[in-house]
């Protein structure tokens, strides 16, 4: 087996020469760098992972804390901070908690432990002052917003994007809104911003007949359809909590004969396809954006607009 010793005198370059390129270190000519990596592809030597991390402080790796790996929004999200990883050489490394506090601490020992060189919470349970803990082992960002909390953040302000959504319902004249959400406001920001934004438009809270709660896929979208059009008959328009809910609630909509117009969420594939309207909270940029919050040394927080795309049957 080849080592960096081989490589030098290969290259008829020194070992600290070597090992300046294989770790990305210092400058280095072009044409010195191109004669040590050819020499360490004749000799097909590749550098010790653990060995590099110990020698420059660094993993080359980000984990990302997702509570689930087969939902679109999540997917859309991880596969921007992964495309702009890649770009880096950076590796990542999924996450999953399907919201279990236990398991998100977990991830944050990971990064105590420098496991990665930082750490992204595309959702969470635990608390930001949980959080703010492990803050001093390396880099943290979460794709929401953190508020006055000391923690690096990429988002969208949903209960803006909401409350253009809910102004533009209570002009259409609608009054009869069903809404589905996946978590209690307790543990979701969205859900609460959702309910906030609602109330500032109508000046009254929702109805709890309008509300469905735990929606999280397609088929929970079915589910919500069946569920609000039973607790109210006089449902004018359905609010959803994703894209791929909508499609769900669209779907079922369409076999029970009813002409009620669907909102979804992130601008995926289904509202594309089945033709209604949604929010683009622009998943892409805040997944390349908190990709890169990990390199900064101070706390950085960005806002990034949404956009409402107006589709399909909401306005005839």
């Amino acid at each position: 087996m080849s080592n960096i010793r081989d490589v030098a005198k290969l290259s008829g370059h020194s070992v600290s020469t070597v090992s300046r390129v294989i770790n990305h270190r210092s400058y280095v000519a072009d044409d010195t760098k191109k004669e040590i990596i050819r020499a360490m592809e004749e000799l097909d030597y590749h550098p010790n992972d653990v060995a590099r991390a110990l020698s420059t402080g660094k993993t080359h790796m980000v984990g990302v804390v997702l509570p689930y790996i087969d939902i679109p929004y999540f997917q859309k999200l991880v596969s921007a901070i992964t495309k702009a990883a890649f770009r880096e050489n950076y590796q990542v490394t999924l996450l999953p908690s399907d919201y279990n506090a236990k398991d998100e601490i977990k991830y944050l020992e990971m990064l105590k432990h420098q496991s990665f060189d930082g750490l992204i919470f595309t959702s969470r349970t635990i608390s930001f002052d949980k959080i703010l803990e492990y803050r001093q082992y390396g880099t943290i960002t979460c794709c929401e917003d953190t508020f006055d909390y000391p923690i690096s953040c990429a988002y969208t302000n949903r209960e803006e994007s909401y409350l253009k959504v809910f102004d533009l319902l209570k002009r259409l004249k609608f009054q009869h809104i069903g809404v589905t959400l996946s978590r209690s406001e307790k543990y979701s920001q969205s859900t609460k911003q959702t309910k906030e934004a609602f109330e500032k438009a109508y000046g009254r809270k929702m109805d709890a007949k309008h509300l469905y709660m735990g929606a999280q896929g397609y088929d929970e979208g079915i589910k919500a359809a069946k569920y609000l059009v039973k607790r109210d008959p006089d449902l004018q328009v359905i609010f959803a909590n994703s894209d791929q809910i909508a499609a769900g609630v669209l779907k079922q909509l369409q076999l029970m004969n009813l002409e009620i117009p669907v909102i979804g969420q992130e601008n995926l594939d289904y509202s594309h396809l089945m033709n209604f309207s949604t929010i683009d909270h622009k998943l892409k940029e805040i997944g390349e954006y908190a990709f890169w919050s990990i390199f900064e040394k101070d706390v950085v927080k960005k806002s990034i607009p949404s956009e409402f795309i107006l589709r399909g049957t909401l306005i005839k």
